[in-house]
């Protein structure tokens, strides 16, 4: 009876990783127009997300039931996250003055 609910959880295991791979919403394959580069989580719901669409990248923030494009980027941004948030920041400001 042991071997038997083992062998049920091995299938179960087995099933589930093939279905997370082919059910990936996130995945993208190489001949895809939209990459989701990063995502940072801010709070419970609340995300921001970069995302190249054609080479343009574009910072967006992510809500419960909203998305809004918090800045397009310029192609020659920085590489790291943490850079391009602090230059979507510095576009935002530029042209809020």
């Amino acid at each position: 009876m042991l071997w038997g609910l083992l062998v049920v959880l091995g299938v179960l295991l087995i099933l589930y990783a093939l279905m997370r791979r082919k059910l990936s919403f996130v995945k993208a394959n190489a001949s895809s127009r939209i990459k989701i580069i990063e995502i940072r989580h801010i709070m419970p719901k609340k995300s921001i997300c970069l995302v190249a669409v054609d080479g343009q990248e574009f910072l967006l923030g992510m809500g419960n039931e909203t998305i809004s494009l918090l800045s397009a980027l310029k192609n020659d941004s920085p590489s790291s996250f943490n850079e391009t948030l602090t230059s979507a920041s510095i576009q935002r400001d530029e042209s809020q003055n």
